[in-house]
This record gives C-alpha cells, sequence and structure tokens, in this order.
C-alpha cells in the first residue's frame, strides 16, 4: 500500500543477525546475556558453532573447528547454506578459525568481525608475521570490525581497513553471577584461572610464589583450569617444595574462587582483554600480573615489565604490607553486559547504515 507521498508502506522486520564461533562452549560462555539484550532491543539473532551449544536456534556447523583443517570447503559451504536459510541481514563472527572461515565465503550478508584478540603481543615479533598476512588478506572481506583493547583498536585502524568499533570492557560481565565480596583478611592468598598453554605461562605463576616465600611472605595460591601443561605445572611445584602452598586441582567455578582469594594473579603472555579480570574487578579484586597487550586495558589491574617475576612479587609483597589489597574501587556499574551488548547493536546497525538510537535509560529497541 502506498502513502499519500506515494512511497511504499513496508513493515518494520527486525534485524537477523547471525552470531559464529568455531566451538560451542565460546558461545555458552560469553554471548547468552548479549544475545537476550539484542532481542529485547528487536534483533533476532541465530547462532552457529561446529561443537554443542545450549544456544537458542542454534545450528551445527559441519567442518567448523578450533584450529584450521582441511575440512574448508565443507565448512565454507554449511555456512553459506546456514547464512541462506536464516536470510541473515548481517553475520558476527568471533574466534580466529570461525572468523577466517566465514570471512573467506563471501557471504550475502555483510560480516562484523568481533575480534577476541589479534594472534600476538609485539606487532613487530617475528611470530607474528605469518598472522598479520593473514588478517591483512581478510579485511577487505571485513564491513566492520569489533575490538576489545587499544593495541588491536590502533592496529586495525592503521591498516585502512573497515570501521573500528572497540568495546572498553569487552563482553562484560553478567554481575549477578559475579556478587560484590569483601577481601578476606590474612596474608594474600593469590588465585590463577586459565588453561594451562604456553601462552597462559602458569610455570610463571609459580615462579612468582617461588619468590614471595623466598621474601618471608605468607601467601598461598590456587590455579584454577586445566591443560596440556598442566602435570608438568603440579610437578614444578613439587619440585620447589610448594606442594602445601599451592593448589592446582583442575576446573572449578570462578566466582566463588575470587571470592575466596584476596587477588587474582594472570600471567599470559598476551590476551585479547582478560575475561576473569573483569569478573575479579566485579567481586572487588585488584589483578596483578605483566604489562602486555589486553591485560593493560583490564580494570583493577597492577602491572609490571613482561615477565620479571621479581618485580612482580615485589609488587604484590609491598600492596599487602601497606593495605592495598582491600583498598578496591567499586567499577561493577562498568562492567555490565547491558553496556557490550549495546556497543555491539551499535556497531550492528552502523554496518547496516540505519541509525543508533541513543542511549538513555537503555534505548528503543532497533529496528
Amino acid at each position: 500500500m502506498n502513502d499519500e507521498h506515494g512511497e511504499t508502506d513496508v513493515p518494520d522486520r527486525p534485524v537477523t543477525v547471525g552470531l559464529v564461533t568455531s566451538v560451542g562452549r565460546t558461545l555458552d560462555a560469553f554471548f547468552p546475556a548479549i544475545v537476550e539484550r539484542l532481542e529485547e532491543q528487536g534483533f533476532c539473532v541465530s547462532a552457529a558453532s561446529g561443537t554443542e551449544s545450549r544456544m537458542p536456534r542454534w545450528t551445527r556447523l559441519d567442518g567448523f573447528s578450533q584450529r584450521p583443517s582441511l575440512h574448508v570447503p565443507t565448512a565454507i559451504r554449511a555456512v553459506r547454506a546456514w547464512s541462506r536459510e536464516h536470510d541473515h541481514d548481517v553475520v558476527i563472527t568471533n574466534t580466529a578459525t570461525a572468523s577466517a572461515l566465514v570471512r573467506a565465503a563471501r557471504l550475502p550478508a555483510p560480516v562484523v568481525y568481533f575480534c577476541h584478540g589479534l594472534h600476538w603481543n609485539l606487532e613487530t615479533a617475528l611470530s607474528a608475521r605469518p598472522w598479520q598476512l593473514v588478517e591483512r588478506a581478510l579485511l577487505p572481506r571485513t564491513a566492520a570490525v569489533i575490538t576489545i583493547n587499544r593495541d588491536d583498536e590502533a592496529w586495525f585502524r592503521r591498516h585502512a581497513g573497515p570501521p573500528v568499533h572497540r568495546l572498553r570492557y569487552g563482553v562484560g560481565v553478567p554481575l549477578d553471577d559475579y556478587p560484590a565480596s569483601g577481601v578476606p583478611d590474612g596474608g594474600p592468598h593469590l588465585l590463577w584461572v586459565g588453561d594451562f598453554t604456553p601462552r597462559k605461562r602458569p610455570a610463571l605463576a609459580v615462579a612468582v610464589i617461588r619468590q614471595l616465600v623466598d621474601r618471608g611472605c605468607d601467601v598461598r595460591l590456587r590455579m584454577v583450569g586445566d591443560g596440556p601443561l598442566h602435570a608438568s605445572v603440579v610437578r614444578e611445584i613439587a619440585a620447589q617444595g610448594l606442594a602445601d602452598l599451592i593448589r592446582a586441582d583442575g576446573r572449578a567455578p570462578v566466582a566463588p574462587a575470587l571470592a575466596s582469594a584476596t587477588a587474582l594473579l594472570h600471567t599470559a603472555e598476551w590476551e585479547g582483554l582478560p575475561r576473569v579480570a573483569l569478573e575479579a574487578a566485579a567481586v572487588g579484586r585488584w589483578s596483578y600480573g605483566f604489562d602486555v597487550k589486553g591485560l593493560r586495558d583490564a580494570p583493577l589491574v597492577r602491572l609490571v615489565p613482561d615477565a620479571d617475576v621479581d618485580a612482580l612479587a615485589r609488587l604484590i609483597q609491598d600492596d599487602d604490607a601497606r593495605g592495598a589489597l582491600h583498598d578496591v574501587p567499586d567499577v561493577r556499574s562498568a562492567l555490565s553486559v547491558t553496556a557490550a551488548a549495546d556497543g555491539i547493536g551499535a556497531a550492528i546497525l552502523e554496518t547496516l547504515g540505519r541509525p543508533v538510537p541513543a542511549r538513555q535509560d537503555g534505548g528503543s529497541p532497533p529496528r
């Protein structure tokens, strides 16, 4: 039907959004609350990955995996068919392998690359060159980029690629799951959380505790997580005579572990933006670590030069002695998932050339 100006009156249709990750556990860990918020605003989101997910409207994509494989043609056919079936207006892709596959697939819908972290710490490192070549080759197939740290944002902007949006605190934290709590009394009881992999450098956490013990500090450490280096780290703990001071007993719920800890210890070589540091800030804990990409952008961080174990141990001991571990600013309001979802929603609308509603008390649902 035409209106009085002769223009066709077309009913509003929700913006259809595809969300793709390599494996389902990434969807389940980071996106349920974000998707819920986007759908409250009027978006219609369908998700896909190579392994099982609990997300609503989820589809398994054949050929998708966490690491590159020989199934690239299968994966490209699968993501094309899925996106056609859902008639996506835009597709958001996250995690390295999935993001490369989705952009290589030449979908009819524009692709937004939600970059959780470019795979290097120092841009000038020789090991970073192959990753940089791949990323630069994929930029022409990228409609927009969402980043979560200043270093990655600067790299994308320097290479004259697509529009870049930065989420200051990444995917945020489901605050109801990470309630604020007072810092326990007593000597520093530190918590380390992550995969026991070379990039996470769990052995450096043991080295920091060794230094603190040698300095006469009444310290404890709990290490939560597992991975290929777990057995070797456990052996090193025993060899250092620290088995009574360091627990490394596998995966466990993070929120109660943070509540019982004095501070978070983080030793990764680089990060996108460590979710556990955001969770620590939400609970009301400082994070101690090295001045590397990603961690330097987290809230409530105390940093020393990269891999300087002695300096990190000294900083923790000095802060403990002057009571700084118990003096933690309240930053919870900045960490909500709502802020992350609204940033993603704005990036989607800008990519589609649609107006972005002003955010006041939550904003009106976009169409």
